[in-house]
């Protein structure tokens, strides 16, 4: 039979591949000539990144480099390093195709071990996460109500926003950056690391402004011997994200990540006086528009037989956006006295969310490493584990919240306060999307049967009903294939969830 249904979309990512794999990290190599004989190895340290990725039918190919750096006691008792690129590509096979599906890969160093095989020969073992992520926008036909006075309908609404889309973009950033005043020249550079991260989004029509700044650190050797000399600056960065159809009423989350970084030093009129940065930054974003839908969450005909058809949704939306930057301070206790500190650098090792009392509580660990002069003038390296917690008041109380933070260490100090203790001031850089999740059964489809009526098998005009502890209205109704209005109205009730023990009485159909 024909009844009139109003029906809409909805539309929410649906992930359709979301795995991971290794990729291992088996490699030796001699020191070149212009490297010192190794007396003692303090760390090997490497960072994986993805250069770039690509979706073919069921195939997905992610191609990336391991940056390792070997930092070494010389023969001489002299801080020295060597920095070596362990190039990789990876496969990974979907199920089945996705056209126009958006990919998402990142990877991770799980673990890295090198030992010195000779004094020029070091092997070296790890493996590398890859993560992959597919996902596409997905639409669902929903009934939003239906035109019938037989039909009861239990209404509701759903966060039904609108996911706009997912860009990424490559931003190139070239720097000199000059020595400081009275820096001596480089002869080698020992180690350097950058990490960007996104200090504010904002939405134009159809583009994405995106800002942020980059910390770098340098530590090189200088010209004609002497302590190691360290180089710290941040560089700004800005870029236009392009995405159809956003406006300043969508929300979006932005990330970064270096995809590319190689410093080198550069001469000027015959001598080292700067350092020549090249880095490429992976700019990917990702936006929703809010809005709400109507939506049936039950149905059912109290005159015909019904066929219906449920599914649960799954629909997120962007509820609060952090850009903060958090100080930590730390005294540590190191094994021997130290005169001095020649680098320090800290790695974020593990972080955690968790949602409690209206907060958002981001707890985990970085690893301080600390190269230190000793009293006798030689080299000496430490890695001390710090804790971390940081709490963010939400803007209102939500339920099934998640967030994936990116957490990166802008900056890091130090002050000695004794032979074995050093004070730490580290910077962490926060930046999040917290969005907020929520599954809903949703009548997608109904078919009512006109060849078959509901059969009344009450012999009275009412029911006397007694309630169960928050027993509701609307499931009374169905059991009894009675008006939900009818029994409000009859039992003058005002709320639908009802105590225990409620009498109630049932009008027959």
């Amino acid at each position: 039979m024909e009844e009139k249904i109003l029906k809409t979309d909805v539309f929410v990512n649906d992930t359709v591949f979301n795995e991971s794999t290794e990729q291992p990290i088996d490699v030796d190599f001699t020191l070149p000539d212009f490297c010192p004989d190794i007396s003692k190895i303090f760390k090997c340290r490497a960072v994986s990144r993805i250069s770039s990725k690509s979706m073919n039918g069921k195939n997905i190919t992610a191609d990336g480099a391991v940056s390792i750096t070997v930092l070494y006691c010389g023969a001489d008792g002299q801080l020295c390093s060597y920095e070596y690129q362990y190039p990789f590509s990876k496969n990974l096979e979907m199920r089945e195709e996705c056209a126009g599906g958006n990919l998402c890969v990142r990877s991770k160093c799980e673990y890295i071990n090198c030992r010195a095989v000779t004094s020029r020969k070091v092997d070296i073992h790890g493996a590398v996460g890859i993560f992959a992520r597919v996902f596409k926008r997905k639409s669902t036909e929903i009934i939003s109500d239906i035109d019938d006075p037989n039909v009861e309908l239990k209404r509701g609404t759903a966060p039904a926003t609108v996911p706009m889309g997912y860009s990424e973009k490559f931003l190139l950033v070239e720097e000199d950056i000059k020595l400081g005043q009275g820096q001596p020249d480089v002869q080698r550079i020992l180690r350097y690391d950058a990490k960007p991260c996104v200090r504010e989004s904002k939405i134009i029509n159809d583009k994405i402004v995106v800002k942020g700044d980059m910390a770098v650190w340098i530590l090189y050797c200088p010209e004609g011997g002497g302590a190691p000399q360290s180089v710290k600056t941040v560089l700004p960065f800005s870029q236009l994200v392009d995405m159809e159809g956003i406006t300043d009423s969508c929300r979006c989350e932005t990330k970064s990540e270096v995809a590319f970084l190689e410093i080198k030093p550069r001469a000027i009129d015959e001598d080292v006086k700067c350092l020549s940065l090249t880095a490429k930054l992976l700019l990917s974003c990702e936006a929703f528009c809010e809005n709400e839908a109507a939506v049936i969450l039950d149905a059912f005909s109290r005159k015909y037989e019904a066929e219906m058809k449920c599914e649960k949704i799954s629909f997120q939306s962007i509820c609060d956006n952090l850009s903060e930057t958090f100080h930590c301070k730390k005294n540590i206790e190191l094994d021997e006295p130290i005169s001095a500190v020649s680098d320090l650098w800290c790695d974020i090792q593990s972080v955690s969310t968790r949602f409690e009392n209206g907060n958002m509580i981001l707890s985990g660990t970085l690893v301080a490493c600390i190269i230190t002069v000793g009293e006798n003038g030689t080299p000496a390296y430490f890695e001390k584990p710090i804790d971390f917690e940081y709490k963010y008041a939400l803007k209102r109380d939500m339920d099934s919240l998640r967030c994936t933070p990116e957490i990166e260490v802008s900056s890091c100090g130090y002050t000695i306060t004794a032979a074995t203790t050093v004070e730490l001031r580290i910077d962490l850089a926060i930046n999040a999307a917290v969005y907020e999740c929520r599954t809903m059964p949703i009548v997608t489809d109904i078919k009512l049967d006109g060849a078959k009526p509901r059969q009344n098998n009450s012999k009275c005009a009412m029911t006397i009903y007694f309630t169960a502890e928050n027993e509701c209205v609307w499931d009374i109704a169905k059991h009894y294939n009675a008006s939900v209005e009818e029994i409000m109205k009859i039992n003058e009730l005002s709320e639908e969830c009802l105590p225990e023990n409620k009498m109630l009485l049932i009008p027959a159909v």
